[in-house]
């Protein structure tokens, strides 16, 4: 199967592409790291950052790797992290990975997970690593997963958090906190209540007027009532003291993983890894694999998180047009619509429909291992679609719900059918410009 290379969404210039990274609006730019392997299209050899930057989230610069696993301290991988500004230098922290040879299981035993950092005064070329944590200064009763620190200032402090898998087989999150970027003191774990798995990936901390919450991907979640459908979740809980509590999912589709958000913008702006790790799917490639989803704002509404793509993502928008019929429309385009009953709408072989308020998203005759996944008790008012040849993102309810998933044909157009839907609105999608 012929993979078309992608238009609006950020891809490898070759290898594989998983974790956002690093996103930081630095010296009029935003950045845009991502773990990276350009040797290896599953991401299994060398993984480093790789990096974007823009002004505009429209025109993007492609810049060599800026963190190698070239010290003893991550010799086997420069794993997730994030990034900050201190007096105009910029810091990225990130997981050092190290496995030793041996009969381990990397779990308990065989494997230092180092909290490493290095910096930048440019942006672009990044100097003076050093690990400041090791296995040894996390607390006593955690595995040696302990990995992802995100970075963020609150009260006069630099605060990072950890996820965590514990000795008997548990998670939480942990922080740290430090008045200089160098020493680090362990002062709190948060705790999930309820939906307890074994593992908490790529923790983010956000917080408005009213609550903080806690954004990350758990692992271990068992599938209950067509909830936690994938193999690992991805969502958010609210912070109550040091328990995590109402978790949310935050997408619904088939590939949405390891979110971060920008430092240093006014709003909270959200990339997503359109993914999943240890998926039985097919993805479909051949010189790039995997890539980026639309950079989302998050509001917080009464508790909730929406998920709207950036005003700039609507300005590649172009020609209009609206339909009562079915229609036959490019793969890089947006479709719209107001719902007031059940429908259903096809595009090529994906299948999205809505009964008795439940929303479905059919993948299972796309030949990729995808089947269904669903939104149970939803009210659907209006839906918004966007299709980049095999990337679906679907926003419902002006982004109170979404579904991101890839789906995979050999029709070089998207024909659409709909039935109880009264128009449809479209848009051609124009591309970025990768410079």
């Amino acid at each position: 199967m012929k993979i078309n290379k992608l238009n609006y969404h950020l891809m490898p210039k070759k290898g594989w592409l998983n974790d956002p990274n690093g996103l930081v609006y630095f010296k009029g730019e935003f950045h845009i790291f991502y773990q990276a392997d350009e040797e290896n299209l599953l991401g299994h050899v060398n993984k480093a950052w790789g990096h974007y930057s823009t002004k505009d989230f429209i025109t993007y610069k492609r810049h060599e790797l800026a963190i190698l696993p070239d010290s003893i301290y991550d010799k086997n991988g420069a794993y997730s992290g994030s990034a900050i500004v201190k007096d105009d230098v910029l810091y990225l922290f990130y997981t050092g990975n190290v496995k030793h040879e041996g009969n381990h299981d990397y779990i308990t035993s065989g494997r230092e997970h180092n909290l490493m950092r290095v910096e930048s005064k440019d942006g672009i070329h990044f100097t003076n690593k050093v690990c400041l944590l090791k296995n040894e200064d996390y607390p006593s009763d955690c595995t040696n997963h302990v990995r992802d620190p995100k970075i963020f200032v609150k009260e006069g402090l630099y605060h990072l958090v950890l996820g965590a898998r514990l000795l008997d087989n548990t998670s939480c999150v942990l922080e740290y906190i430090s008045n200089d970027l160098n020493t680090w003191t362990y002062t709190r774990r948060y705790t999930p209540k309820a939906t307890m798995g074994y593992m908490i990936e790529c923790p983010d901390y956000l917080f408005d007027q009213d609550n903080s919450y806690i954004v990350c991907s758990p692992q271990g979640l068992l599938e209950n009532n067509k909830q936690f459908q994938n193999t690992y979740a991805c969502g958010y809980y609210k912070i109550n003291q040091n328990d995590l509590i109402n978790y949310q999912t935050l997408d619904y589709g088939f590939d949405f993983y390891a979110p971060q958000t920008f430092y240093g913008t006014k709003s909270n702006i959200m990339i997503g890894w359109i993914g999943m790790p240890d998926n039985d799917y097919i993805d479909y490639y051949q010189d790039w694999n995997q890539t980026l989803s639309i950079p989302r704002v998050i509001e917080f509404r009464n508790g909730k998180f929406f998920q709207i793509p950036i005003y700039k993502v609507l300005n590649l928008r172009c020609d209009k047009k609206t339909f009562d019929v079915n229609v036959t429309l490019s793969k890089s385009c947006n479709i719209k619509f107001d719902v007031e009953s059940d429908f259903v709408i096809k595009l090529n072989n994906v299948v999205l429909s809505n009964k008795d308020m439940e929303l479905c998203l059919d993948l299972s005759q796309c030949d990729c291992g995808r089947t269904k996944r669903y939104i149970k008790n939803i009210d659907v008012q209006n839906i918004s679609i966007y299709i980049d040849e095999s990337v679906l993102e679907i926003f419902i309810n002006n982004g109170e719900y979404t579904m991101t998933s890839r789906f995979y044909d050999n029709e070089k157009d998207l024909f659409v059918r709909f039935e109880g839907i009264n128009e449809i609105e479209t848009y051609k999608m124009k591309g970025f410009k990768i410079e």
